[in-house]
Parts: structure tokens; sequence; C-alpha cells
């Protein structure tokens, strides 16, 4: 079984032993030092580092904005994984906060959208080269530049500079949010930010770790392998809500391919959870699994009617225990 995998970008960790002073309650009397049992250099090392924090490491996360993230939800999400599992296929990777958090082993990451995939390539294999794209962006920001920032990355043909474009537009564009119109370019106003973060050194170098041996791949869901013992995270652009990420949509025929989808997952023996709206259409294409309602933040939307709290479902084809009843769990 291939369990998560924990590792943090740990920048220092110190450990020293405790000085005993003695006979110093007149101030004239002379400090007796304890014997520490270490050489010398040790003990100037560890009065050096003695007002140093024990440790402090940084976990990975999302590198970008996304709309439909899952930060908000993730304590119901890492209660409801299945204890057991083979594999880790996540084929709406969006911003892949399930999947940081998470941290699996023999992980699949895909999606449709090329330049997000171009982004996690990038992270994964040349951190300091997108960096540094970042750091040229980011001292030519403005929005002159932002607006040549979104034809360039039609037409530019390095991945490391296309997947640096990705990810400034992404921080300086209006909301956060990702969308091309149907000849595929990229064409989001420019956010009104004072001063955004474009470059997260930190997170970026973090995520290497999270991202090293991982299988990453532009496809569609009906693209991925479906594997016996494998799990499967699934969270696709909601029902009735905003789906113009890739100029073509996702439609209802969209969401009922990816139902049958499910159900394949389900008939080969894998494992599957997914995130939808709580609507009519969802509850029917999923009716006799385990399907739960929950409340979700959402801060980053195309509209302000989206944001806040609201309803939405996990359905599941497995019965490990969670923390609440499911609402429905029709036909079994």
């Amino acid at each position: 079984m291939f369990g998560a995998r924990k590792e943090t970008y740990t920048l220092h960790f110190h450990l020293y032993d405790k000085i005993v002073h003695l006979n110093s309650m007149s101030p004239r009397s002379p400090r007796i030092l304890a014997p520490l049992g270490v050489s010398f250099n040790q003990a100037l090392g560890a009065i050096a580092n003695e007002q140093k924090p024990l440790s402090l490491s940084i976990p990975s996360k999302p590198f970008v904005k996304w709309v439909g993230g899952k930060r908000s939800i993730m304590d119901e999400l890492m209660a409801r994984i299945p204890k057991e599992y083979y594999g880790y296929y996540e084929p709406f990777i969006g911003g892949g906060a399930l999947f940081f958090s998470l941290q699996p082993e023999n992980a699949h990451l895909s999606d449709v959208n090329l330049h997000l995939i171009l982004a996690y390539r990038a992270v994964r294999d040349d951190v300091e080269g997108l960096i540094g794209h970042l750091k040229v962006h980011e001292a030519k920001h403005n929005k002159t530049y932002f607006l040549k920032a979104r034809k360039r990355i039609s037409t530019a043909s390095d991945p490391v500079e296309i997947a640096s474009l990705f990810i400034y537009l992404n921080k300086t564009c209006f909301n956060g949010l990702y969308r091309v119109n149907k000849s595929g370019e990229f064409n989001v106003p420019l956010g009104d930010y004072k001063d955004p973060s474009i470059v997260d050194e930190v997170t970026l170098r973090a995520d290497v770790t999270a991202l090293n041996g991982t299988e990453i791949h532009q496809r569609a869901f009906s693209q991925v392998k479906i594997e016996k013992g494998a799990f499967y995270y699934l969270d696709p652009p909601y029902h009735e809500t905003y789906d113009g990420y890739n100029g073509s949509g996702f439609g209802v025929d969209k969401h009922i391919e990816l139902a049958e989808f499910c159900k394949k997952i389900d008939k080969a023996g894998g494992k599957f959870m997914l995130s939808n709206s709580d609507t009519d259409l969802v509850q029917t294409l999923y009716k006799g699994y385990t399907i739960e309602q929950i409340n979700a933040s959402r801060s980053v939307s195309c509209k302000a009617n989206q944001r806040g709290k609201e309803a939405e479902l996990l359905i599941r084809n497995y019965a490990d225990p969670s923390p609440r009843s499911p609402i429905r769990n029709e036909g079994e």
C-alpha cells in the first residue's frame, strides 16, 4: 500500500543544551558553568543558536489560486481518504490542495489545461529557472506588461516561460480566474491588487518535494487509466457553475460522461471520491453511492454571488468511516 508521504521543506533545526549558572546570587560572584559534555565548538554553536526557533518547517501548498479550491474543506476531505489504496489519481488537478496536503506516493496528476500542466512540470523539473522568470515578471509588472503577457502565453514556445507567464497572470489577473475564449486566448482583465505576490520562492521550492516522482500529464479525465485498488479524487467544474476553463466548457454531457467514468472505477475495484454541486442532476447521476452534504467557502470565483459559504456534495463508492452520516445512501 502506498501511504501519504509527509515530507516538508525544513529551513533549520537547532537543539541546544541548557547552561546552568551557579553562585549567581551576587553580581560580583564568578559564574561557574556545569559540564555540558560537548566540545568547545559545539558549546559555542549552542550559545550562538540559543535564541533561534527550534524548528521552522514550510509545508507544501498550492502555488496558484484556483476557482473551487479545496483548502476550506481540507479537513472534510482528509477525514474521508480511504485507509488503503495502491496509487493516487487526480484528473482535475487545479490548485492541487488535497494532493499537497496528502502527498501520496505513486501519484498521477492530470488536467486538460496545458498551461496549468506546464506549470506543475516546471515546479517539479526546473523550479530555479521558473523563479528566475517570475522575478523578471515581478520587476516589469504593470498594466501594459500584463496585457502583453496575456498575448505572449499563447505564442511562447519555451515550457518554463509559458509556465511562468501562467503563474504571473494567475497572481495578477482579476480574482485569480483562468478563462480563455474560443480561440484559446487568455482574456481575464487585470486585477485590482496594490502589491500582488508574484514570486513565492518558499512555496515553490517546498512543492518540489511533493511533486518529485509524480507523473504529470495533460489529458481529459476519460483518458486516465483505471486501476484496481487505486484511489481517484475527482474535482470537476461544478454543475451549474462557471465552466469556461478551456474554451470548450463542461456541460451536462460531460457530467454524464464523468458519472460513467466513476462507474467504471467502481466496477474495476478502484475507489473514488468526487466533489460537485448539490443539484438534482448530480444526485441522480450518483444515486446508489454514499452522498454527503458539506459547506464550503468560496473565496475565488468569477462572480461575487458565488463567493461565501455554499453547500456542495462529496460522493464516494467506499464505506470507510466518515465524520457524519450521509444525507443519502440510496440503493445500498
